[in-house]
Order: structure tokens, then C-alpha cells, then sequence
């Protein structure tokens, strides 16, 4: 399943089945080199964002796909073309680089082919097991009336984030999908696409959203704990009701979803709202991270980490890694945490 951009510019990402990749062909007519000073600001920023504020370890990177209105950029295991260069890199580590004029068509590692549109998702490889992130180019964003800074590199923030986590999700998505029965498609809007016509369902989220944003912006820790108890009990009572019988999937799947999304929607927040990011104030990030509410994942995600982070600040090593923890099951080890150790 592929999760394009929401009301926030930020996309998310599942799984799906993959196929043969099909090569690209080298095109001299579409330079690297020239969109290399955008690709690089995007890459510092993950470089920034992962070790300054995350603090998890270097890993593997995805396959890459980048795009404007005529070229591709693709990494090179996604191409046997014959010529490539190595720069844009990523930190430390070096990348391989083809390009193609697209036609108006995206060729995906899994061999899907998609429309060229705006676009920022991450989605993974089965066959490979490994994740890969497209994207649109800055220009192409800007072609549609979008794509302003800092907003944008938050947008990239997002989806990169989730290359780093959709692998620890696998196991916990890929029975589900091979399994789903449900009219709506499997995505990180699963969830409220089920329940956002049952006005009581809808109105016990928003509760819950909003108490979470009040946790966060308590003014001590102890107060965030208990608001955070709160919001959990709420959660609880919320899956009891509706989450039973043949819905009882989505337990799992709010769990999972709003880890996956609200990591991610902090990782972007927190770099808008550092001086050496988007030097932004900490309300002004929220703000254009949340951007007009339409996708719960998102915006209770959000809240959600933002009081998980008040109460738990090493839960990137919990989230960014294999297999990968959810939401409330988060807050719910956030909420027990003592003096600063753990309990058993």
C-alpha cells in the first residue's frame, strides 16, 4: 500500500507484495548535479535530525527515487544503467546515482508504475526487504502552488523517518494485509476511514486528542503523567468499545499506525522548532505539522509523542529499531517509567 501526502504535506507508508525492479535508462539530458544542492539540503537535514535529535545509529539507507517534471533520479539498485554518479550522498555514506527522462511515468522498485504527481511516500520492497522513499523535487512542489521552507524539508523529515521504521512494522502489517476483508484500502487512515461516521466514536477522539495536546503542554512532568493516565484510559475504553469482533484488527492497527505517524510527525516537528533547523518556536512547529486537522493518524500521533517525549525522552531507540513498538503500547510504558529507570 502506498500513503500519499495529507493534509499536513506528510506522507506515510505500509507494505506491499514486489515484483522484478525495471531498469531505468541513462539519460545525459537529466543532471544530478544540478539537483544535487536541494537533495543535499534534504539529506543534511536527516543527517541533523537523526543524530542531534533522534540519536539512533546509522543504518542502511532506502532506495531512493526522486522526481521533477522531466527527469528521475534513482539510486543505483533501482538501474543498471551504464553511467552514474556518486554524489548527492548521505553522511558518510556514498550513493549511486541514475537518471532517466520518466515520460510522465514513475517506475517503482516493486515494477508498480505510477503517474508522475505530487507525491512523498515511503512504501517497501518484500522481495528485497528493504524500504524505498520518493519524492518530488522542490520545483515540482512549487509548480503546484506548495512547497514553501521550512514546510517542505519537514515533509521530507517525515517520510525519510519512515524508512527507518517500516521495517520493524513488517511483521505486524503484512498478516494483516494478507488477511484485510475491509472495503477501505489498508493505510495509516484505516482507522478513522472505519469509524469517522460514528459520531460518538469521532467526538471520543477528539476528546482524547485534545486531552493528549493538554498533557503535552502541561506545565510539570507529574502533571503530564497524569493527564497522560488519562488519555490511556480513554484509549483502553475506546478499543473496548468499538475494536471487538471482526474490528478487533484495528487495535493493532491504531497501535501501530500512530507509532509509525507520530514519530515521524515529532521527528519533523522537532527539527522545525530547533535553532539549527527550522527555527521555529515549538508552537509554530506544531502548528504547521497538525496543518488543517484532516488525518487522525497525524494529529493525535503527534500529541501522542509529544507527551511520550516529556515523559520517556529515549523512546527513539524503542520506535527506530526491529521490531518496532506502538504508540500506547509507548505511553503506556512512558506512563510507568519511576525515577528514571524502567520497571521490569
Amino acid at each position: 500500500m502506498i500513503l500519499l501526502s495529507g493534509g499536513t504535506l506528510a506522507g506515510c507508508s505500509t507494505v506491499k507484495r514486489a515484483t522484478a525492479t525495471q531498469p531505468a535508462v541513462d539519460s545525459p539530458s537529466c543532471n544530478v548535479r544540478a539537483a544535487a544542492p536541494w537533495m543535499k539540503r534534504w539529506f543534511d537535514a536527516w543527517q541533523f535530525t537523526s543524530a542531534q535529535i533522534l540519536r539512533i545509529p546509522e543504518s542502511t539507507h532506502p532506495n531512493i527515487v526522486f522526481f521533477d517534471a522531466r527527469c528521475i533520479y534513482a539510486t543505483a539498485d533501482l538501474s543498471d544503467a551504464r553511467s552514474s554518479v556518486t554524489s548527492p550522498s548521505i553522511g558518510e555514506s556514498g550513493l549511486l546515482w541514475r537518471t532517466a527522462l520518466h515520460g510522465d511515468t514513475l517506475t517503482m522498485p516493486t515494477s508498480k508504475k505510477i503517474p508522475v504527481q505530487l507525491l512523498s511516500f515511503t512504501d517497501f520492497d518484500v522481495r528485497t526487504r528493504r524500504p524505498f522513499f520518493v519524492m518530488a523535487s522542490p520545483d515540482y512542489w512549487e509548480s503546484k502552488g506548495l512547497g514553501q521552507e521550512p514546510g517542505l524539508t519537514a515533509v521530507f523529515l517525515h517520510e525519510f523517518a519512515h524508512t527507518r521504521q517500516i521495517g520493524g512494522l513488517v511483521s505486524t502489517i503484512g498478516p494483516i494485509d494478507a488477511a484485510w476483508n475491509f472495503p477501505n484500502e489498508l493505510d495509516d487512515d484505516a482507522v478513522q476511514k472505519q469509524f469517522q461516521s460514528d459520531q460518538k466514536y469521532a467526538a471520543t477522539y477528539l476528546a482524547e486528542r485534545d486531552l493528549l495536546y493538554r498533557a503535552a503542554g502541561a506545565d510539570s512532568v507529574a502533571e503530564v503523567r497524569v493527564l497522560a493516565l488519562q488519555a490511556l484510559a480513554m484509549m483502553r475504553a475506546r478499543h473496548a468499545r468499538w475494536f471487538v469482533g471482526e474490528n478487533d484488527v484495528f487495535a493493532t492497527l491504531d497501535d501501530t499506525f500512530l507509532s509509525l505517524e507520530g514519530a515521524a510527525q515529532w521527528a519533523a516537528y522537532a527539527w522545525l522548532a530547533h535553532p539549527k533547523g527550522g527555527k521555529l518556536t515549538k508552537s509554530a512547529a506544531v502548528t504547521r505539522m497538525i496543518g488543517r486537522r484532516r488525518t487522525w493518524s497525524q494529529d493525535e500521533g503527534l500529541g501522542l509523542f509529544l507527551v511520550i517525549d516529556r515523559l520517556l525522552p529515549e523512546w527513539p531507540s524503542l520506535v527506530f529499531r526491529e521490531p518496532s513498538i506502538g504508540g500506547i503500547s509507548l505511553l503506556e510504558r512512558a506512563t510507568r517509567k519511576v525515577s528514571g529507570r524502567m520497571p521490569d
